[in-house]
């Protein structure tokens, strides 16, 4: 049986190569306009690394969406492939069942499914926010330049941080930090300004030289309390209770979000009253967020059997079944966002709704086949 396993994951793996290489070059002529045209600005920023930024951040945001249509045709073509050339029925004559038959092919979507999952979970959060970047400023920055005026707001009002430049490959270190403490009224209570400021031992320090201005309730500045200063060189931060991460998340596109990103970021946005339409939305994102990667498993199932479909009958007949039941997935996906964002149906069951319906059709389709 492993000369069996090699010999049809070597006849899936070489077309699922091509598809794959193929629509990447596709993605790419389509997102490459700009970084062809910056190539001849003197005033852009591309080099090498830059447009390999660009490039790999532009994959990572649309892997996706690729793999399940690479996944598709290759297994269409492989599947037809047999039948054309009665591999398949030599195959069954000779006592092997189906499953063994296409082990290869669904171990192989399965490992896909994990990838795109750490794909959306490690590289996608990074790598795209990288890309956009470069995009946005027309290819004049490489994208990896600290974030300039950057600011968090803690939910309930107690504080606000002003930061002159963030980088978020370390966001234990800011620089030009302005950090102003309200009262419950909302009025201004102290603000403190330095050059920089460090997340150690799990407390804010503020370094460099740290100027502190005090308001009374009428936002007027007044001398410093008895037993303070206005100026000194460092200061510990007691109440500015917040995470570098916290400061991340609230600066970077909920789109490229990681599940612990959204986690934080849920939390935070808990704090300051979220709508019931934004709660839904926010839950069938996250559930998503851990299922999405796995319609790759979904589609290779429902494409085994209209693959058989082409070659025993008609090509057209099996890709138009394919292809049929591919967009009808995606259409039931959107019809059940809608669903859960209008509360109509809870989250999560709208999120597994379409693999559940779908996952059962192709398995009675796979069924039929023994």
């Amino acid at each position: 049986m492993s000369i069996l396993f090699r010999y049809v994951l070597r006849s899936f793996a070489l077309p699922a190569t091509m598809c794959f290489l193929g629509l990447c070059a596709l993605t790419l002529l389509f997102m490459s306009f700009d970084l062809i045209g910056a190539c001849f600005d003197p005033k852009s920023a591309v080099t090498f690394t830059v447009a390999c930024d660009f490039i790999l951040g532009t994959l990572s945001m649309y892997l996706e969406w690729l793999l399940p249509a690479v996944f598709l045709l290759s297994t269409l073509y492989t599947m037809w492939q047999f039948c054309r050339h009665s591999e398949l029925i030599a195959m069954r004559a000779g006592g092997i069942g189906m499953s063994t038959v296409t082990a290869p092919i669904l171990l192989t979507a399965l490992l896909a499914a994990i990838f795109s999952f750490v794909n959306t979970e490690y590289i996608k959060p990074t790598a795209a926010a990288r890309a956009m970047i470069i995009k946005n400023s027309d290819f004049r920055t490489t994208g990896r330049e600290p974030l300039k005026g950057r600011a968090y707001f803690e939910p309930t009002g107690k504080f606000r941080i002003v930061i002159g430049a963030l980088d978020p490959t370390n966001p234990e270190h800011l620089k030009d930090v302005r950090v102003t403490f309200f009262r419950e009224d909302g009025s201004q209570r102290v603000t403190y300004e330095a050059p920089e400021a460090r997340w150690l031992d799990e407390e804010w320090w503020l370094q460099g030289g740290v100027k502190a201005t005090y308001y009374n309730e009428l936002d007027e500045v007044v001398a410093p309390p008895e037993g303070l200063t206005a100026f000194s060189s460092i200061k510990e931060l007691y109440d500015l209770n917040v995470h570098p991460r916290q400061i991340i998340v609230q600066n970077s596109d909920a789109e490229f979000s990681s599940a612990a990103d959204r986690k934080i970021s849920r939390k935070e946005r808990d704090r300051t009253g979220l709508t019931t339409r934004q709660k839904h939305e926010d839950s069938y994102a996250t559930y998503n967020h851990y299922a999405a990667p796995f319609s790759i498993l979904l589609v290779t199932l429902f494409a085994i059997p209209a693959g058989i479909a082409s070659g025993r009958q008609s090509v057209f007949r099996g890709i138009l079944l394919a292809l049929g039941m591919f967009l009808a997935y995606y259409a039931l996906t959107a019809l059940a966002m809608l669903l859960a964002n209008n509360g109509w149906v809870k989250p999560a069951l709208a999120v597994m709704l379409p693999s559940i319906i779908f996952g059962s059709a192709a398995l009675m389709l796979f069924r039929k086949l023994h």
